[in-house]
């Protein structure tokens, strides 16, 4: 019993740990990629463990910066699509460089793009039907790749230039 009590902060304190990594959308077949870290507090103080959204980036196979991304199961279902009132010109991600972009919409590997743009998909009165949204899908328009960075995602637009310069080294 105590080797056990003495193992669980062990276990807690190494299932923190992080990694980075690239994924490409052919290693991802029908998944939603997330990019939160677990933070893990000491089992001295018993609190719950948080979770913080990592920045991100991605490249896509096209620009369509403009345009509300879905995700989009193998099955040919959706699996994410954002209500018109989350959606604004903010969710617009940003030009990092070297076709990476900042993503602030929470798009994944494999999603797909629409025809609707931030601008219009904004002022729909309801969300389109799962149909209309799969027949807006623009043919080839995927997301390609993703990588993580080690800043929290509420502090990425404050740190766009640390950003830019870490997507010229990739």
């Amino acid at each position: 019993m105590k080797k056990i009590i003495f193992a669980i902060p062990l276990l807690l304190i190494s299932s923190a740990c992080t990694h980075k990594s690239t994924v490409k959308s052919e290693e991802v077949k029908d998944s939603v990629v997330t990019s939160l870290t677990v933070t893990r507090r000491p089992a001295s103080g018993v609190k719950p463990a948080s979770a913080v959204l990592k920045a991100s980036a991605f490249k896509m196979s096209g620009d369509y910066s403009d345009n509300v991304a879905v995700g989009v199961g193998a099955n040919g279902k959706l699996t994410y699509f954002p209500a018109p009132g989350d959606i604004s010109e903010n969710s617009a991600p940003v030009d990092l460089g070297n076709g990476w972009w900042l993503n602030r919409q929470g798009v994944g590997v494999g999603y797909r793009f629409t025809k609707y743009t931030f601008g219009e998909y904004s002022k729909l009165g309801q969300v389109p039907s799962a149909q209309a949204l799969i027949d807006a899908v623009i043919p080839g328009a995927v997301v390609t790749e993703m990588r993580t960075f080690d800043i929290p995602a509420s502090e990425a637009m404050s740190n766009i230039d640390e950003l830019k310069a870490t997507v010229s080294n990739w």
